[in-house]
């Protein structure tokens, strides 16, 4: 049997956390043995949704060897 995600149900959670839990999350998926792409994306969209400017800045300055973390781009650091 197909599983399937409940969008909405982890969007509810996702609003429910604070910047500094989902900057942690994200990194603790990009730092895990099994990448999960879809959970990744999930928290990116809800950091987008807190701060644009901050979310594009995050983007642009890529690195190419890997993710950047998002932490120091939303204030963290």
């Amino acid at each position: 049997m197909a599983q399937t995600i409940d969008a909405v149900a982890i969007r509810r959670h996702l609003e429910g956390r604070t910047t500094q839990q989902l900057c942690d999350d994200y990194e603790h998926l990009v730092n895990s043995k099994r990448r999960m792409p879809w959970a990744e994306q999930a928290i990116s969209d809800a950091l987008f949704e807190r701060d644009e400017i901050a979310w594009l800045d995050w983007q642009f300055t890529g690195n190419p060897f890997g993710p950047v973390l998002p932490h120091r781009f939303f204030g963290l650091i």
